[in-house]
């Protein structure tokens, strides 16, 4: 009986399993399969006014599809501007399109036309309608008077090469911007005071900055109410928002920014700020004084950064800090606190530093206990430091939020370098994720070379040592070939002249 009834199931499995198998391999129920055409973006541009010779700039020029990209076209009325070829394994593309605008576009609207295809002969289409016209200032310098004393003020948008010079006092109102493909030359000596809190001088891609003051006669920037017949001034922290300049990566160049001074910036802003900016800009001797947010940023770019100064940055924020995928050298650094700062914080990307000095709270006011950060490196950064030396702060050194895996994997390190009088690990102040670089613990790795023995800094600045150092020029072609600790040498003090000390006054 059960046999029976077994075979009696067989014979009504059998015609389903064949019913099944039919279906599986019945290729012409399955269509050939259709895929929505790419969506192609150009960073929400819709429409430029611009004049001859200025350029069609699309920094962010990117698609997606379901299947390969092969080709982006770029056109206009039929005539093909620039095309760019893909070899079709990747349905993500990113990528930039920059075009100068021709004489015989004067005068006329044109329709600028993306067109991206994949690998099925599939295209996604955008447009942007560029105006060309005369090319109009956008911006207005006029004089004025404050208390009896004479002023330039610029307002609006620097669309013309324009010069500042120290035979005036010039005010910026409101977000002044420097547009794509024009100079702003600071001539040295000059002084610019910012109007009101939310004052901003930015530069936008493809404008160019030549900024050169000099050791004994810097370019300074402060706000309005240090200008002089303005009053008893005001030393309060964030009265001016600050400076971005923003570059198009790689090997740009941005210009020229040295020997400048920002006096009480980072009004809800970093105090001076470089985004994207190429290697080949020039960023030197630049010091932010009581920066109300960030002091001296880095975002993106591969910019190099020589001879900075950040001090007394506030409570809770960072003296000098990179984000984003910053990958730059940095050599001379010097951050001097008198809060709970960071001196120097690292979110992703990659610093190479050499010749740092960080002087905590602990050091530069002797009757508090030590307090805040030297270096702390976070959200999957990296960092390799040589030649720094930290003293006076509660942690030296720390790694967190996915930057761990640097230090043991070898990309980040803190070597030839010294961390005396601080709070944490018997005053060494090495965080509890750098015990490999802490001579005083079980776990120090010697080959890092690092010291915790004292050595005198004068003035939060000057002063070096020699003792476990290594020399820099070996390690990257950026650095300078010197060969000690810290950033600021007896006998050859870079900070005269144009840095001002902790408390204000001139250091000279």
């Amino acid at each position: 009986m059960k046999t029976s009834k077994f075979l009696s199931m067989i014979v009504m499995v059998i015609p389903m399993i064949f019913l099944v198998s039919c279906e599986l391999n019945d290729d012409e129920n399955f269509p050939d399969p259709t895929y929505p055409d790419p969506i192609i973006s150009v960073g929400g541009i819709t429409e430029l006014n611009l004049g001859v010779a200025q350029l069609i700039n699309i920094p962010n020029l990117n698609v997606e599809g379901a299947v390969g990209i092969t080709n982006i076209t770029i056109s206009e009325s039929g005539n093909v501007l620039e095309s760019q070829n893909f070899d079709g394994t990747s349905g993500i593309v990113n990528s930039s399109f920059s075009f100068q605008v021709p004489e015989a576009w004067f005068d006329t609207t044109r329709q600028v036309v993306f067109t991206a295809r994949d690998t099925q002969n599939n295209t996604g289409q955008t447009t942007i309608t560029v105006n060309i016209s005369e090319i109009v200032p956008q911006y207005t310098i006029e004089d004025i008077t404050l208390n009896g004393q004479a002023f330039k003020r610029i307002t609006g948008i620097i669309n013309f090469d324009e010069t500042l010079d120290s035979s005036s006092l010039w005010i910026i109102s409101g977000q002044v911007e420097v547009f794509q493909q024009t100079t702003l030359t600071i001539i040295e000596g000059t002084q610019i005071f910012a109007e009101t809190e939310d004052t901003r001088l930015e530069v936008n891609q493809l404008g160019l900055v030549d900024w050169q003051g000099t050791a004994t006669n810097p370019i300074v920037f402060n706000a309005l109410a240090n200008a002089p017949g303005q009053g008893a001034g005001n030393t309060d922290r964030g009265q001016w928002s600050g400076i971005g300049i923003e570059g198009a990566g790689g090997n740009d160049n941005s210009g020229i920014v040295r020997y400048i001074r920002l006096m009480y910036p980072g009004s809800n802003d970093d105090s001076i700020q470089f985004t994207n900016a190429g290697d080949q800009t020039v960023a030197e001797y630049i010091q932010v004084y009581r920066p109300g947010d960030n002091g001296i940023r880095v975002n993106d770019g591969m910019i190099n950064l020589k001879y900075m100064v950040s001090t007394d940055p506030l409570a809770g924020e960072a003296g000098i800090r990179w984000s984003e995928n910053w990958n730059g050298s940095g050599q001379f650094w010097v951050v001097n606190m008198l809060e709970g700062s960071e001196a120097i914080q690292g979110r992703a990307g990659s610093g190479f530093l050499s010749n740092i000095t960080v002087t905590g709270s602990a050091f530069n006011n002797p009757s508090t206990n030590p307090n805040g950060r030297g270096f702390r490196i976070r959200n999957g950064g990296t960092a390799k430091i040589y030649n720094a030396v930290v003293t006076g702060v509660d942690t030296s050194i720390r790694f967190s939020n996915g930057s761990e895996q640097g230090v043991v994997n070898g990309e980040s390190f803190f070597a030839n370098s010294a961390s005396f009088n601080n709070e944490a690990n018997n005053g060494t102040g090495f965080h509890s994720t750098t015990d490999f670089f802490n001579p005083t613990d079980n776990d120090y790795i010697p080959t890092f070379n690092n010291s915790v023995t004292p050595f005198t800094i004068v003035d939060s600045y000057v002063g070096t040592d020699t003792t476990n150092s290594t020399s820099a020029g070996a390690l990257d072609p950026f650095f300078d070939d010197v060969n000690y600790v810290g950033a600021v040498e007896v006998g050859n003090d870079w900070t005269l002249g144009w840095c001002v000390n902790i408390d204000g006054t001139p250091r000279n």
